[in-house]
Parts: structure tokens; C-alpha cells; sequence
């Protein structure tokens, strides 16, 4: 596969998908048109703040109008204090609010000394830069923080220091914080059921993984193949001589100590701060930022959380009517995310009134209805299984469940191309994200389908989606990759999640066990979560594939080490099902 691209850095976005291509820069996400603004020039430039360890970090602030101690928002990032656009949007919107606004670059990363690293000292630095914001004339001593993917986790990073200066953090798109958290073992967005996320991940590191200022900034990278080669540890190698963290993140998945050296979070943490969370239901974190969410209002903070449409970052974008994928989107009201956010910082960090959210605000995608709800999956919600049946069928009744046994042969040197879903720095313009017809892998014989009969009457889910299967394979290891549709009357098959486990992994993330060809297995597989609503007429979908490439790295089946290994086996995928021991989809579904 060719993917000779020249590749664009998106100054909106992280981990997630910092590159786009070609010429989608403002065709395709309407909310990066609003980061490209003039903010004018900092008040105070290139201030060298000093750590504890003795490294200086590269600082701007940026004063409103009015003279005094301000409340004052902070900044943290690895992509450039004065010309990102996120910062440059924020310092214009918030200044003229009355806040200060201090940006400030990682260490190791343009102007800051040191070495960068994701994310071992984004919680000491940040807490030595909250010392001497305070002390400043300009502070009222209360400070907050703000930002998307990359500055919305070290927000977290910052907040388990438990500070007493910081009194609110916005965390947006900020799923790759996490860590062992209820198993999830995400990792910076890096790893999904235990798959890297290949393209996005090569794509970062290849393109923004320096860990020297001399080295910081874009990398332009030309892909061409380097994606579809092996061993996949050496693939950023092949793009730039200098030293990142890539190969240490392939290297230590299964070093649990590893990540929590590196501030990842465990749940172990004091939060205390007010959050306000914002991401996407096409976001590849999102299930992580509901997790971590939950994570702070168990520790006793005050969280509010909102999901909107959009992929990574992209959540000024559809704050009114527009496209997601191939899916219309037109909410039945507008957020204000600008207004909202200010008037949340304002309540925290100075005299601006309190402002009433509810625990969870979340839109419904195809009804186009913002909903609230006090806990997640919402109180109301129903549990309910569609059981997997002989004639490749979906059925609502467990006891009508036909005997099934499907298999398919999964080639990962043939693999299922990725169409859709949180994809990321492919290096193909033509690769899109988000909610995207599936119709043309659906032809694919490495790819089994089970369909519901057209419902009866539209059904609604919100929250966790899962796969409870039946399985064997003809090799040690392999992965499932499973992708829930909504087909209409015309037959168009939409994408509406997607997940994967590494099949290894399905006693969990630090317990790894190989499988035994041909034993049967009942293994679970997450999908992201969602809200979104099926009409009536149409019908339900499950795909059970291998591979989903170039987005997630390809499993060896060899049951090896996959990352460092340089030859493919193929591996028959068989999947059961019967009455005494089903396969089942299960669902969070809503009254009617």
C-alpha cells in the first residue's frame, strides 16, 4: 500500500490524530477554523520558570485589560506556547475575559530545557509552575487549567499532585491520562484491548516524538510504506535517527511499573479538584475520559461531564449543524462551549456566579437530542443481548438461538482496511473518520456478519457496548476486531463503534496467556461507548474480523513477541454459539 502523502500538522490536536493530510485542513473539521486566530503577543515572553530538579521551562503570560490580581488559567503543552492554535484561541477568548493566561512548553519540548518524556514529570513541573504563578503580582492565587488531548492529560497528571492552587481543570479529549484504572491499560491512547494503535502512534512519534528541544516540533514524515513493514518497533526508527519514547511504549505494555513511573493514572490518586470533561463519542479516548471522569467523582471531587458529536478534539465543530463521517448532525440545541468553559473557570477561580450542570450532559446522535442524566450509563437504561444464531442472525430471544459455528480465515498480510472509526495519520488523504459506511468491507470473506431483523420500533443506547463470544483459533494468539453497524432500509450499513482485544489479554492486561488451538474460549470485547439511536425499519449489525489496518497494528498469531517479530501466520477465527452457551452483543438501551 502506498501512502506518499505530505502531511500537515493540525493545530488542534494531540495524540488522537495530530496529523491530517492532504487537503483536509478545513474542508473537513469546521471547529479548526476557529483556532486560527490572532492573539496578539505575550505580555511576558520566554520567562524561564525553574524546577525543583533545576530545568527551566519556557513560559508565556498573556494579561487582560484589567490591571491587578487576575484568576488566571495555565497552559501545558508539547506542540509550541505561541503558535499553536489552541493557545493563540483560548489566550484571545479568555483575556478578554479578565483572566490571565500562562502557556508554557513541556520540558524538553521548544523553548524548555530538559529531556521530554509522556508523561513522567507533567505532575512535578506543573505544580512547580502553580508555586510561582502564585507568587506573581498579576495572580489572584487561584488558577485553573484548560486545554485538549496532550493539555487535557497532563491537567490530570497536575490535579493528582493536589495542589492547593489549583481550584478547576477542563480536560477535553484527555482519555490518554489514563492507566490501570479499571483495567483499561490505554496508555496515552496508544493501546486498545491490548492492540496498538499503529497509525496514530507511529504517526506521533514519527512526526512530534522529539525529546530534546533541538529535536521538538514538526517532523515532516513521508509514510510510504513504513506502515505495513516489520518488525512494527522499528517503523519510527525509519523515519527519524533521533531517540523518542515509541519503542519503550511497545516494549513495556505488559510493565505495569513502567506507566505508573510515567504518571499515568491508576485510581489511587487524592483528586480533589472541580472538573469539567468534555470529549466526543468518535473520539478513540472516549472510554477512558468517562472512566476517568467517574475515576475523580469517586475520589470525592465535584465532576461534570459532557459528550457531544465529533471525533478527537473536535468538539467546537459540531456545536450545530454539520457532518460527522457520513452522519448528518443537527443538535437540537447549541452547548456554547466558549461561554460555558469561561463561565466554569470564572465560578472556580473568581467571583463569577455558580453555574448549574447536571452530573452528565450527552448528545443522542441520529435524534439530535441533548440529554442529561445524574449518573453513567444513565439510571434508566436497560441492559439487553442480542444473541448470535445459526444463519448469521441476531435474535432478541435466547431461547429461539439456533447451533452456529462460523469461521473465517484472518491474513494479516491481506488485512481488513480501516474505514472509519477514531483513524488517525494513516498518510492516505483519502482515509476518513467517525461514523463511516461499512458496505465495502462487508463483501470481505474474513469478515463474519450477524444482523438483527429490521426492529419494530427505533431503540436508543447509551453507554457500554460488548461482545460476550465463543471462540477458537488455530493459532496461540490472534486478535477479534468487531465493529457495530446500523443498516437501513437502503441497505447502507453505518459504522457506529468499533473495539478489539488481543486475544492474549482476555484474563487481563497484566495476566497474558497464550491459547490452545482449537480449545474454545469465552472471551469479552469492548466496544466504545455511545448514544445513539437505531430507527425503526433498520436493523442492527455485528462484524467479528482479525485485523482493522492500518489503524491497529496487526497480530503475528505466532503468540510471540508481536512488536519485535518479522513474520505473519495466517489463523482460522471460528465463533459459536448455542443455547446453552451464547454468543451475545449487549446493549445499554433507553425508554422508549
Amino acid at each position: 500500500m502506498k501512502r506518499k502523502v505530505v502531511l500537515v500538522i493540525c493545530s488542534v490536536i494531540a495524540i488522537g490524530c495530530l496529523v491530517l493530510m492532504g487537503k483536509t485542513l478545513l474542508d473537513k473539521n469546521r471547529n479548526q477554523i476557529a483556532w486560527w486566530v490572532q492573539a496578539g503577543a505575550p505580555d511576558l515572553a520566554d520567562v524561564m520558570v525553574t524546577v525543583p530538579d533545576g530545568v527551566r521551562l519556557a513560559t508565556d503570560v498573556y494579561l487582560p485589560a484589567e490591571s491587578g490580581p487576575r484568576p488566571t488559567v495555565l497552559m501545558r503543552l508539547p506542540y509550541g506556547k505561541r503558535t499553536y492554535g489552541e493557545v493563540r484561541f483560548w489566550v484571545r477568548e479568555l483575556t478578554r475575559r479578565g483572566f490571565a493566561v500562562v502557556a508554557q512548553d513541556m520540558r524538553g519540548r521548544y523553548g524548555s530545557e530538559g529531556t521530554f518524556a509522556p508523561y513522567p514529570n507533567e505532575g512535578p513541573d506543573g505544580a512547580a509552575t502553580l508555586d510561582w504563578i502564585i507568587n506573581q503580582p498579576w495572580s489572584n492565587g487561584r488558577v485553573g487549567t484548560l486545554g485538549c488531548s496532550a493539555l487535557g492529560e497532563s491537567q490530570l497528571m497536575l490535579a493528582a499532585q493536589g495542589h492547593p492552587a489549583l481550584h478547576a481543570i477542563v480536560p477535553i479529549a484527555a482519555g490518554g491520562a489514563i492507566g490501570s484504572v479499571e483495567g483499561k491499560n490505554a496508555y496515552f491512547s496508544g493501546f486498545e484491548g491490548g492492540v496498538f494503535n499503529l497509525a496514530a502512534g507511529v504517526g506521533w512519534f514519527g512526526t512530534e516524538g522529539g525529546k530534546t528541544a533541538p529535536k521538538s516540533g514538526y517532523h515532516p514524515i513521508d509514510p510510504d510504506d513504513v506502515l505495513d513493514g516489520l518488525p512494527v518497533v522499528g517503523l519510527v526508527a525509519q523515519l527519524r535517527s533521533d531517540e523518542t519514547d515509541y519503542e519503550a511504549f511497545l516494549q513495556n505494555f505488559d510493565n505495569p511499573q513502567y506507566w505508573r513511573d510515567a504518571g499515568y493514572i491508576t485510581g489511587n490518586e487524592a483528586f480533589s479538584v472541580p472538573a469539567l470533561f468534555i470529549d466526543t463519542w468518535h473520539d478513540p479516548g472516549i472510554d477512558s475520559s468517562l472512566t476517568l471522569a467517574e475515576t475523580l467523582q469517586n475520589a470525592g471531587a465535584s465532576v461534570n461531564t459532557i459528550i457531544g458529536a465529533g471525533t478527537h478534539c473536535n468538539y467546537l465543530g459540531t456545536d450545530g449543524d454539520t457532518v460527522v463521517g457520513d452522519l448528518p448532525v443537527s443538535p437540537d440545541r447549541r452547548i456554547g462551549y466558549v461561554d460555558l468553559i469561561s463561565r466554569f473557570l470564572a465560578w472556580h477561580l473568581g467571583n463569577g456566579p455558580a453555574i448549574d450542570l447536571p452530573e452528565y450532559t450527552y448528545f443522542t446522535l441520529v435524534d439530535n437530542q441533548w440529554r442529561e442524566a445524574n449518573k453513567w450509563p444513565p439510571a434508566d437504561a436497560i441492559q439487553k443481548q442480542l444473541y448470535l444464531s445459526a444463519g448469521q442472525s441476531l435474535l432478541w430471544k435466547k431461547s429461539a438461538i439456533s447451533d452456529l459455528k462460523s469461521s473465517f480465515l484472518s491474513d494479516p498480510e491481506n488485512p481488513v482496511p480501516s474505514i472509519g472509526g477514531p483513524l488517525c495519520c494513516t498518510g492516505n488523504p483519502e482515509d476518513r473518520e467517525g461514523p463511516v459506511l461499512q458496505n465495502s468491507i462487508e463483501k470481505r470473506d474474513d469478515v463474519l456478519l450477524f444482523s438483527s431483523a429490521p426492529l419494530e420500533q427505533p431503540i436508543t443506547v447509551a453507554g457500554p457496548i460488548q461482545a460476550k463470544l465463543w471462540v477458537t483459533i488455530s493459532t496461540p494468539d490472534s486478535d477479534l476486531v468487531l465493529r457495530i453497524s446500523d443498516v437501513d432500509t437502503q441497505g447502507n450499513s453505518l459504522l457506529v463503534q468499533e473495539g478489539a482485544l488481543r486475544l492474549r489479554y482476555r484474563g487481563g492486561f497484566e495476566t497474558p496467556e497464550l491459547m490452545t488451538p482449537g480449545q474454545i474460549y469465552e472471551v469479552t470485547v469492548d466496544m466504545r461507548q455511545i448514544a445513539y439511536k437505531f430507527e425503526a425499519g433498520h436493523q442492527i449489525r455485528l462484524h467479528v474480523a482479525g485485523t482493522n489496518f492500518p489503524r491497529l497494528s496487526r497480530n503475528t498469531n505466532t503468540g510471540g513477541p508481536i512488536y519485535s517479530e518479522t513474520e505473519f501466520r495466517s489463523t482460522e477465527i471460528t465463533v459459536l454459539s448455542d443455547i446453552n452457551e451464547p454468543s451475545a452483543l449487549i446493549l445499554q438501551t433507553l425508554p422508549n
